[in-house]
């Protein structure tokens, strides 16, 4: 059976809609560059600082759950900002086991100079809208996501920094490097 083609208002409205999702992807990518020239993070690693300035001394956990990462990926992100000085871990008073994340002076030096990550700007856009338009969208993404190939791609906001993922018993690609501290901590997978 052949698939019936589009009205042409239909078509019209596809392209929009996928040209306005390239004019997101392109400004987070330039926003994301203008963060990198200023401060030298990356936006995920400008994201993990302003969540430990707001919530001081969370675990890795806690903040891979704030960052709606796995906690392999921001294992690597605050690997990084340690190196740099800007983060470090501090053995927990209470469970002498776990480790308390907290910025340093340098830290908060670089987050002030830094243009606000750009979660928050998208989440306000987001927050602004009448909750029926919200949850319209929400589903609307949700079901193109089920329809095409991005189901199979575990794609938190800041998974460029992760190891391959597996979903559903496939390997899937994930974009960004890996880092040499982390790459030695994991071991290969087939």
């Amino acid at each position: 059976m052949k698939a019936r083609r589009p009205s042409a208002a239909k078509a019209r409205d596809a392209a929009e809609v996928v040209n306005n999702l390239r004019r997101l992807f392109k400004a987070i990518q330039e926003y994301s560059k203008a963060i990198f020239r200023r401060t030298g993070l990356s936006g995920p690693q400008v994201w993990a600082l302003t969540i430990l300035d707001r919530e001081p001394a969370l675990s890795l956990g806690e903040l891979a759950q704030r960052i709606f990462a796995h906690p392999s990926t921001v294992s690597g992100i605050v690997d990084r900002l340690e190196e740099r000085g800007a983060v470090q871990r501090v053995v927990d008073r209470e469970d002498r086991r776990g480790i308390r994340l907290s910025l340093t002076p340098l830290g908060r030096r670089i987050l002030r100079k830094s243009p606000p990550p750009v979660q928050l700007g998208l989440r306000q856009a987001l927050i602004a809208m009448p909750a029926s338009r919200l949850r319209e969208l929400r589903r609307s993404l949700e079901e193109i996501v089920r329809e095409t190939a991005a189901r199979q791609v575990a794609a938190a906001f800041f998974e460029v920094d992760a190891p391959p993922a597996r979903v559903e018993g496939e390997r899937v690609k994930q974009h960004g490097r890996l880092g040499a501290a982390h790459r030695a901590r994991v071991s290969p997978r087939a």
